[in-house]
């Protein structure tokens, strides 16, 4: 009986003390139309600077940009483009997924990102809704 006094006391005290804290967290006042999305930043790999030729440079390029569009038509990239500044960060998407988990993922089958031209970062954000922003493709070029 004592175990069974002792548990619940606890469990009481363990509630209590969930209930404040989260009494104590701060309140966001986050606006009407705002979601979670992913940046992912695309940064120099490993093998950013190994030589390979053009040739295999400008496959490789293809398939990555192959890669891009078709995540943006799965509608899991929001927002995709490079950086112009040849800095570390090469690049910038805004990933449309539950989890980060699921995030890296699909950045990891990026072919660029396969080869270790480039890696990535993963970023939580808070942004505008995005599901109004529509990007377009060339369907004759495939551009």
């Amino acid at each position: 009986m004592k175990k069974l006094i002792a548990a619940m006391v606890l469990l009481f005290g363990v509630t209590c003390y969930a209930q404040n804290a989260q009494e104590g967290a701060p309140k966001l006042d986050i606006p009407k139309g705002m979601k979670q999305y992913f940046i992912g930043f695309l940064v120099r790999g490993a093998k950013y600077k190994r030589d390979i030729s053009e040739e295999e440079h400008q496959k490789l390029l293809q398939q990555h940009l192959a890669y891009i569009r078709s995540e943006a038509e799965a509608g899991k990239y929001k927002l995709a483009g490079p950086f112009l500044d040849e800095g570390n960060i090469a690049g910038i998407l805004v990933i449309d997924v539950p989890t980060a988990e699921q995030a890296k993922q699909i950045v990891n089958g990026d072919p660029m990102v396969q080869a270790g031209r480039l890696a990535m970062e993963i970023h939580p954000a808070m942004m505008a809704d995005l599901s109004c922003v529509l990007v377009e493709y060339d369907k004759k070029s495939g551009k």
